[in-house]
Formats: structure tokens, sequence, C-alpha cells
């Protein structure tokens, strides 16, 4: 059909309407029809055209068909299928085009609209900072870029900029991959290994090692004999081949321990995949990676191996090798303390006291960490002198506190030799006692605990107990301020400025320290 210069529609909407009217609203779920049409009927609007084509091929038009019976009977109103239609748009869109083809498709269909669409609940629109970003990757990706390809796939598997979707990622890595590109070859590897937005394959994993590996990629070549030695799903351990592949790229299949913990890992032995998982995320034996020590924490901690919960709840409150994310990594932290886990339960307690990943509750905190200091866990004692020092989560007394603190310091815990130090100090649920403070503190000094070196630098300034002595007080200053305590590091200077018993003033090396450590001279 040749259409007149006169039948060229000069709105996107009406365009859409046009085309819906004369080949049937389906045709909105069809981007390649939507689009040839498009051009046919509005000529001048190349750019909108390339929007839908962007937008259509996301199946947004589907989105609209799946909903149009509702709209049309009152149960859903149109006005929520549009914000809804520009928020999923506006991940690879800028705003302004979003709303555009979200109205049009709208108006397609014949639906009406109020005044409000396109705004959020306060009347202000929500405008995407990256949507152009988006649209400029989604660009040059259509159009066959392998750089832009790659990046919008790293994009939707982080959830960068857009929606994390690892699906879309794989799609896009495949587009690359398939054309050569040696990084989206690796990735796509990862991601048939781990089952990331597709399904566990190793057949899949070696063919893309494959590929990235004839291209010289070392570290590919190395997995892809790993990957024939060990097998896994859809592949079967092939010697042979991993022979082969190590005799082609000169590089040794012999790897020792790591084989039969990868081979019993894979088989699904979850002890193994917490060691693997520890090789992984420490780097022994294997490449750093922390991704992939997650991947192996989360398939032995899934068989409730408490050791592998853990560390994944160490992982999911660290957003180390995984977005971070408190309440997963309270829900394991609880899950690893059911099976009697005394770090578990201790760090799940602190979860409570501070109100992450859980409502705050310092009586359950409390509680919990008096559970883990019967199972002998030294700091979860010391924890529970704090509460009962402060009042947190149980009633005040400073003597119980010290009884505490007497029980974490026997185990040589730092705090706990530090805690007891200053209630002797003070005299706090007890007598003063000076010799037994100093010697409580000398203890957790010698493990760099920088409050304690700062008190015994007070006491020998002072002489509380002992002679005076400024060459040992700067001494232990010295100590707390290379820990990063700036009030050691303004004392350490006054020490040096002023000297005293057993020390010369030297405001040389008082200027000296106090330009190192940003104190006001002038001011000491």
């Amino acid at each position: 059909m040749k259409l007149s210069e006169n039948s060229f529609c000069s709105d996107p909407a009406e365009t859409a309407k046009v085309i819906t009217e004369r080949y049937g609203i389906d045709i909105i779920a069809d981007h390649q029809r939507f689009c040839s049409a498009f051009g046919d009927f509005a000529p001048k609007l190349s750019r909108e055209r390339k929007a839908f084509f962007i937008a259509l091929s996301e199946n947004i038009g589907s989105f609209y068909l799946s909903r149009n019976e509702l709209v049309n009977s009152g149960k859903l109103s149109p006005d929520d299928v549009v914000n809804q239609a520009v928020s999923e748009i506006g991940e690879y869109l800028n705003h302004e085009k979003a709303e555009m083809v979200a109205k049009s498709l709208a108006a397609a269909l014949g639906w009406e609209l109020s005044s409000t669409i396109g705004a959020d609940d306060t009347g202000a629109e929500t405008l995407p900072l990256t949507g152009s970003v988006i649209e400029d990757l989604y660009r040059k990706a259509s159009s066959g870029d392998n750089d832009a390809c790659f990046n919008l796939a790293e994009r939707y598997f982080y959830g960068n900029g857009v929606r994390p979707d690892q699906k879309k990622a794989v799609d896009w890595y495949t587009r690359s991959a398939e054309r050569g590109d040696c990084s989206s070859q690796k990735r796509l590897a990862e991601c048939y290994r781990y089952g990331q937005g597709t399904e566990r394959d190793f057949s899949k994993v070696a063919y893309w090692l494959t590929k990235a590996a004839e291209q010289g990629d070392y570290d590919s070549q190395k997995a892809l004999i790993m990957c024939y030695k060990l097998g896994g799903e859809k592949l079967p351990p092939d010697e042979s081949k991993a022979a082969l592949f190590s005799e082609r790229y000169g590089l040794s299949v012999n790897t020792g321990e790591l084989d039969s913990i990868a081979a019993a890992a894979e088989n699904g032995n979850p002890e193994a995949q917490f060691r693997l998982g520890n090789m992984y995320f420490s780097g022994n034996g294997v490449d750093e990676d922390c991704m992939s020590a997650v991947h192996w924490y989360k398939l032995a901690a899934d068989q409730q191996f408490p050791a592998a919960q853990y560390n994944l709840a160490y992982c999911y409150a660290s957003g180390i090798g995984v977005e971070q994310d408190d309440e997963k990594a309270a829900q394991l932290y609880a899950a690893a303390a059911q099976s009697g886990d005394a770090d578990a339960i201790n760090n799940l307690a602190s979860m409570y006291f501070q109100g992450l990943g859980v409502p705050r509750d310092r009586k359950k905190a409390a509680s919990l960490w008096m559970r883990a200091a019967d199972k002998g866990l030294a700091h979860a004692a010391y924890n529970c002198g704090e509460c009962y020092y402060n009042g947190w989560g149980v009633e005040q007394d400073k003597e119980i506190a010290l009884r505490w603190f007497r029980n974490a310091a026997s185990a040589s815990d730092p705090d706990a030799q530090y805690s007891c130090g200053w209630c002797m100090y003070s005299g706090e649920g007890c007598a003063v006692n000076y010799t037994a403070a100093k010697r409580m503190l000398e203890l957790s000094a010698a493990q760099k605990n920088p409050n304690a070196m700062k008190l015994l630098g007070y006491m020998y300034m002072n002489g509380n107990g002992i002679e005076k002595n400024f060459g040992k007080a700067a001494e232990m200053f010295a100590g707390a301020a290379a820990c990063g305590d700036n009030e050691a590091a303004k004392m350490l200077v006054i020490c040096h400025k002023y000297g005293g018993q057993y020390l010369v003033s030297n405001e040389q090396k008082a200027r000296r320290l106090a330009q190192k450590y940003s104190v006001n001279y002038n001011a000491v």
C-alpha cells in the first residue's frame, strides 16, 4: 500500500492508534511489524519509532495486552498500568520517551488517562538519571557494538542503572560472545557454571571457555582444563580432553587436593562446598573470587551446613561477593545459631543490638550474648559485661559487669582486659586498685589495644600507683596514636613539647609529630 503525503501521521499516539485500528491490537506485541508500520504511517517520527522498537522488544506490548481486558472492565486503573509501564521502560529509555511510549500505547488501546499520569504519589516526576545512558547503550548494542553489548549485559547482571535481570544479561552476553567477544564468552561461561540467568550446563561452560581460550585467554585455558577434569552437569569428566588442552596450552593438569575438593563439591558434598568457598574467598590454591566463594557457600548453606551459613551471612552483612543485605545476613546468622554456632549467636546479637536486618531489641541482644558466652566465646562475655556496665537490655550492675569482663579477660580478650583495667583504675564495680589495673592494661596493650595504651600513658604521666615517667607515657601514647587515636596523638605532642620526668622537651620532634598527626601545635 502506497500512502500519500496527507496520510502521514505527525503524532506518536495518533500513529499507534492508526496502526492498531488497521492491523488489530495484537500488533503491539510484535515489535518488528509494529515498527515497520510505524515507519510507513509516520516516516518523520524516526526517533519515536526507535523508542517504540526498544520498548516493544522488551515485551511492553504484551504487558499492555495482558491488562487490556481488566482495564476495559474497570477492574484496573489505566493510570496505574501506564505509570508501571513508564517505570519499566525507564530502565532503558529516558523519562520523556518512556512516557511517550506508555501514553501512546494506552491511546492505541482506547484507554482514557487522567492528567496525573507519569507522576508519583507526591505529584513529582520520577526521572531515571541513567535512562539516557542505558538508551544509548541499548541503541549501540542493538546495532552490533560488542563493547555496548557487554556493558549492557553487565548493567543487567549487577543492576547498575537498571533493574537486575540475569536472563537479559545472558541474552546480551550471548549476542557479543557469538561475535567473538572474549570478555562476554568468559562471563557467559560463568553464567552457565553457576546457573545465573540460565540453567547450569557444563557442556556450554566448556564451549564458551574453549572460544575464549582459543583467543589466548590464560584464565579461560586453565578453567577449561579443570572443567574437563572435573566435569559437571551435562558434562562427564574427560581426562583425555583435559590432557589434550593441557598439552595445547602448555599448562599442567595436576592440581592435587583442589581436584578432589572440587569434585566432591560438584557432587553436592556440603563440607567440600564450604571448603571450596573458603579457597575462593582467601585465594588459597585458586585465584581469589568472592563471587564464586558466595556461590559455594550458598550451596552448602542450603544443605544446612552451619559454617557455610555463618560465612555467607558475613558476606551479606559486609557486601563481599554479593549485594549487601542485612536482612539475609540476620536470617543466615539465625540459621547457624540454631545449630549452636557461638560466633553466629554473637553476631546475631549484634544485629539485634543495632537493629540491622531485624527490629532493634537490646534485651534480646543481651540474652543472645549470654547464650554465646555460656558456650565459651570470650568476646560474647565481654559484650555481656558492656550490657551490664551500661544497662543495655539488662539492669545496670557494674559488679556483674566486672565479673563478665574478668571472664573474657581470662581468655585473653583485649577489649575485656582493657575494661577490667578501667574498672580497677576508676573503682567501678570494685575498689580502686592501680596495681591490678596496670597489670590488666599491659596485657591488653600487648595486643595493640589503643585504649589500654592511652590509659597506661595517663597512669605514667600522673603517677597513678606508679612512679611518674613521661618517657614511658610518651611510648604508650605513641602506640595508641599509631592506631589512630587522636587524643593519644595530642598527648604525645604535649609530652615532647613540655617534657617531664625521664623525658627532655624536644620542640622540633613535637612539631614533627604534630604535623604527622594533624595536631594544632599552638593549641597544646
